[in-house]
């Protein structure tokens, strides 16, 4: 479907309405794949059947790429994502899976805030914990949906929101669960939230 829209798009030129409708299917095309990826995802995490890969990784390094990834819609939107942790940094996860747990956590705050707000991802290590907390000052979560956020499908009655599909945040909890972490979250409606991520580190006697 996405090949036969974009041969439609390269046949529009001049014709305005078939450039407008072709660019809304686009866009509901990306929805309906994001949906598709995000089911088999936690399909597969259901069933047991991720085996994570773990590598020593450099958080700093993890945190540069999932700012780089989202630089094209922070400058469209007119939003800043701001690094502050230590440089070296290293933590025994599977990369590509950790990074699609934060990135659905960044994403949320991008959806979540206006022109103008900023996200601060912030990361630190303890003696045997790694702490990694997303901060935004956006809209904030209503207190009536903060127990429920990380429920499948779960959608506010109060969120502005009208694209999520509600899978994000559970998906990106349940990475973090494999990976022996947990996740909170702190908000205050029409000020912002904050999810703080913790890794227990093995200590060695």
């Amino acid at each position: 479907m996405n090949i036969y829209n974009g041969i439609l798009q390269g046949e529009a030129d001049g014709l305005p309405v078939i450039q407008e409708f072709t660019s809304l299917s686009e866009q509901e095309l990306d929805r309906i794949e994001t949906l598709v990826q995000s089911l088999l995802k936690i399909t597969k995490l259901d069933a047991g059947t991720i085996l994570l890969n773990k590598t020593q990784e450099d958080i700093a390094d993890i945190m540069g790429n999932i700012r780089q990834h989202f630089s094209f819609r922070i400058r469209q939107e007119q939003k800043e994502i701001h690094l502050e942790g230590d440089a070296a940094c290293i933590f025994a996860c599977d990369r590509i899976w950790l990074t699609e747990a934060l990135e659905n956590i960044v994403k949320n705050a991008l959806d979540h805030t206006q022109a103008g707000d900023s996200i601060q991802i912030k990361w630190r290590q303890l003696v045997s914990m790694l702490q990694i907390t997303v901060r935004d000052n956006g809209s904030g979560i209503h207190p009536e949906d903060l127990y429920h956020i990380f429920k499948r499908f779960y959608r506010s009655r109060f969120s502005k929101d009208t694209k999520g599909i509600g899978l994000g945040l559970p998906l990106a909890k349940s990475i973090i669960e494999m990976h022996g972490g947990t996740v909170g979250v702190d908000s205050e409606w029409g000020r912002g939230t904050v999810f703080v991520i913790n890794f227990l580190i093995p200590t060695k006697l």
